[in-house]
């Protein structure tokens, strides 16, 4: 007989074996009766579950809460999971009539020529769409024309992207809800739908996390910050500026208002980085024009061209009047669709009522969380980072409040969502009778909450 000792083991290696020889059958059967697109994602799924197992193990090992081991492996199924229905819903409701199948077939007709060495581009006339063919076909290189594949590659990006933007949070807000921000960031429904194909939004949310982290880390005077704040910017320039610039301006702002002290390399610092982002905000905002084809970047050709925009998202059904800002009384309207819609009784299919719910939910969680929310005005003055959280939500708002589709909307603010969220998760307010319960009254518990305002900025006391 086995000892206890051993049986673990012994089990463990029958269910590899079982599970084994069963991926075998499974693989042996698709390559006789299916394309490569199914028995090549066979191939490829066993390295792709292996790195990001590693990936996963090695953030988890590095987080001081236990919970979050268990969330972050879990997290990644449910992406996995979404994914999956990604693309059932791109080729099978819809019979492949979606972006993915344009990079897929450009990334196909490329990739060949590519593994031959004959790697050739044209950058001079590129815009975000051929460079999503190109790196479609940069992945295609790799593990083959298999779109089941590429679906799920393109969701560990955008997974990846949420992990960068939950360490973002965890740097700049050391006393912030971490628990509910990463529950939110990790399983909001449209976290695990939208950015998930082969798409320009996978794509973004990895950059979108690394200029997040950057951010962090910048305003924590943390070694790294401007390397991932550059490479946010070409990775979100390349596809679509204008989120670029509206990171960067919101990056602007915070640092325009960051608190900096009397000394005076801490005023060298906050001219520095104002100089650092101002810059960068320019260029971005120069390149974004050129590709737009404008030479006028003023408010008027902006809304214009945004009118533009919400012009033409009015075909293709889930069409609805849209409320643009076009004054600061429209702000709240506009907020309350760009945020929240649609509403249930105006979703048109399945998708649109998840979604409706899942506005539903935030609606909710927003109104629950009035108590977090009042303490904003206090936090913004010493954390800069939930300045440019608000900020680039603010400015996001008024960008896409033009558009009329529900579900080009509701595919575009997976780019805003996990900055709104960050308000939703702000500390959670200790009232005075907890702080009482802790031994702490009058004087005393004025000092804990003083204490906590500082941890707000970055600054933890010993």
């Amino acid at each position: 007989m086995f000892s206890t000792s051993v049986r673990p083991w012994a089990v463990g290696l029958t269910l590899a074996a079982f599970v084994g020889a069963g991926f075998a059958f499974v693989w042996a059967w698709a390559i006789g009766r299916q394309s490569y697109n199914v028995w090549g994602a066979l191939l490829v799924a066993p390295l792709f579950i292996a790195v990001n197992a590693l990936l996963i193990w090695r953030v988890a090992a590095r987080e001081p809460s236990p919970w979050f081991a268990r969330l972050i492996g879990f997290a990644f199924l449910a992406k996995m999971a979404g994914t999956m229905v990604r693309y059932y819903v791109a080729y099978v409701v819809y019979d492949g009539a979606s972006d993915a199948e344009r990079y897929n077939l450009a990334a196909a007709f490329q990739y060949r020529s590519w593994r031959q060495g004959a790697v050739t581009w044209d950058l001079e006339t590129a815009r975000g769409t051929q460079y999503m063919e190109l790196i479609t076909t940069a992945v295609y290189t790799v593990i083959g024309p298999t779109t089941l594949a590429a679906f799920m590659v393109y969701g560990a990006f955008a997974f990846w992207g949420a992990y960068l933007l939950y360490r973002a949070f965890r740097i700049a807000l050391p006393d912030g809800d971490h628990r509910r921000y990463a529950l939110l960031v990790f399983l909001l429904p449209s976290m695990l739908y939208w950015p998930s194909s082969i798409g320009k939004e996978s794509w973004l949310m990895l950059f979108v996390g690394v200029t997040a982290l950057g951010a962090a880390k910048f305003f924590a005077g943390q070694h790294g910050s401007m390397a991932l704040l550059a490479t946010g910017a070409v990775g979100t320039a390349l596809i679509r500026p204008h989120i670029a610039v509206l990171l960067f301006a919101a990056l602007l702002v915070a640092q325009l208002f960051r608190p900096a002290s009397t000394q005076v390399t801490g005023i060298l610092n906050k001219f520095g980085g104002i100089f650092v982002m101002g810059a960068a905000a320019w260029v971005l905002a120069t390149q974004s024009a050129e590709l737009l084809g404008t030479d006028d970047f003023s408010w008027q050709a902006v809304s214009e061209s945004l009118d533009m925009a919400g012009a033409r998202t009015t075909v293709g059904g889930s069409e609805f009047t849209p409320v643009p800002v076009e004054s600061p009384l429209g702000f709240p309207a506009a907020a309350l669709t760009v945020l929240f819609r649609p509403f249930p009784w105006e979703a048109g299919n399945a998708q649109m009522l998840v979604q409706s719910l899942e506005g539903l939910f935030l609606l909710a969680l927003t109104v629950a969380s009035w108590p977090r929310l009042r303490r904003l005005p206090g936090i913004l003055r010493c954390n800069p980072y939930v300045v440019f959280s608000l900020v680039y939500t603010g400015a996001f708002i008024v960008a896409f409040s033009g558009f009329a589709n529900f579900g080009i909307l509701a595919r575009q603010r997976v780019l805003m969502l996990p900055f709104f969220l960050v308000l939703l998760a702000l500390p959670a307010v200790r009232r005075r009778n907890d702080l009482d319960d802790e031994g702490f009254g009058g004087d005393e518990a004025e000092s804990v909450r003083h204490q906590e305002v500082a941890s707000l900025g970055g600054v933890r006391r010993r």
